[in-house]
């Protein structure tokens, strides 16, 4: 992408949840930026919120966050849901492009967390206004036979960007990491941001495709046995929101 193509800022971000069903997971931590070409924040916001529901042991073991330490230090599920949102739509109004590493889990997390405590549905605002940027859409169709792990930070790493191990599956490193990520990628691309917002359509819905097959092809199911169907929507999955 061409320096005069390039946006002048992003807004990047990134939640932790208590897991990974969207419409029935919540929101406890989430930290957004907004980040300038040149590596400046021109603007940030950090949220922990108490969803009133008890934190899976499973998600604990990942991010840290137990119940207790929610209840204790969480706010609000339902204003800071509403902040999130408003920075979030603020961006897009602003112009910038929302991004995030798997931003469709996060954006689809959002939406219903939205449905859940507005009763509106967020398509009709940052969905149908937005322009969108995913690192791990674009990394793994513009490089798609490179072998290897396409986590945040195994592909930050293949980039070149240093990673601190201590602050893995932490919202706010989650997000710095996002950045610069998304600022290389950005500057290495033919495409210019409207080209890109059609193509991750199409990839996202072709790599899908073929995972689906593939998992199908190896015998690979859920846990009960069911098929494994990999979701194609970008920029999110709407489903009941």
């Amino acid at each position: 992408m061409k320096r005069e193509d390039a946006p002048e800022a992003i807004c990047v971000w990134d939640l932790e949840t208590t897991g990974v069903d969207i419409a029935q997971d919540r929101i406890l931590t989430a930290y957004a930026q907004v980040r300038s070409i040149d590596g400046r924040t021109l603007k940030e916001a950090h949220w922990t919120l108490n969803p009133g529901i008890e934190v899976p042991e499973g998600a604990s073991d990942v991010h840290g966050m137990t119940t207790e330490w929610i209840q204790a230090n969480g706010t609000d599920a339902r204003a800071g849901v509403n902040e999130i949102y408003m920075f979030l739509s603020d961006a897009v109004r602003d112009g910038l492009p929302i991004v995030g590493f798997n931003n469709s889990f996060d954006l689809g997390m959002l939406s219903h967390e939205v449905k859940r405590w507005f009763n509106f549905d967020m398509w009709d605002t940052i969905g149908v206004n937005g322009i969108f940027f995913d690192p791990s859409v674009y990394d793994r169709t513009m490089d798609k036979y490179r072998k290897g792990k396409r986590k945040l930070m195994d592909v930050a790493r293949h980039y070149g960007i240093p990673i601190d191990e201590s602050r893995l599956h932490e919202a706010e490193y989650d997000v710095i990491v996002t950045a610069k990520l998304a600022w290389i990628l950005l500057q290495k691309s033919p495409y210019t941001l409207a080209e890109l917002q059609g193509l991750q359509v199409v990839w996202k819905d072709e790599w899908a495709k073929h995972t689906t097959k593939h998992f199908a092809s190896i015998g690979r199911t859920e846990s009960d046995g069911s098929p494994i169907i990999i979701d194609g929507s970008f920029p999110w999955k709407r489903g009941e929101a």
